[in-house]
């Protein structure tokens, strides 16, 4: 099955370059984001909650929705004895959304604006944006996470 995906988004690719057209490729695959994608657009709960190039939204995350998928992946620069850390908790009942921003009883960066409203989805970055209240703050402490 990984053989014949990997085959039909090479044939979609090469289509793609010939004919200068874009392609949109809905996934969880991080893997195939990575490889394919110029453009990512992150949803959580029907939303786009993050939108940058490929390579700024690997390498400056500024939703913590967007960090958790980043750290659930397996990746090839880290030691296996190194765990995947899952993001906690269960996704919202999508007919009975929250009043405030969807993800905030599994983020880690919450504060106490975030469950009264919704985000606004600001710049963050060159071409970068993101519904998040602490964007800066995530930003910040990945970076130092990732320093370290």
């Amino acid at each position: 099955m990984v053989t014949i995906q990997a085959q039909i988004l090479e044939v979609m690719n090469r289509l793609s370059r010939e004919f200068g057209t874009a392609i949109i490729i809905i996934t969880h695959n991080l893997g195939v984001v990575a490889r394919y994608a110029d453009r990512v657009n992150v949803m959580y709960a029907g939303k786009v909650i993050e939108t940058a190039s490929a390579k700024e939204l690997y390498a400056n995350p500024k939703h913590p929705y967007t960090v958790g998928l980043l750290n659930s992946v397996p990746r090839l620069d880290q030691t296996r004895k190194e765990k995947l850390v899952p993001i906690e908790g269960l996704p919202p009942d999508l007919a009975h959304l929250p009043q405030g921003c969807p993800f905030y009883p599994r983020c880690a960066w919450r504060v106490d604006h975030c469950r009264e409203e919704y985000p606004p989805f600001k710049l963050v970055g060159e071409k970068h944006y993101a519904a998040c209240w602490e964007s800066d703050r995530v930003h910040r402490e990945v970076a130092v996470g990732a320093a370290s």
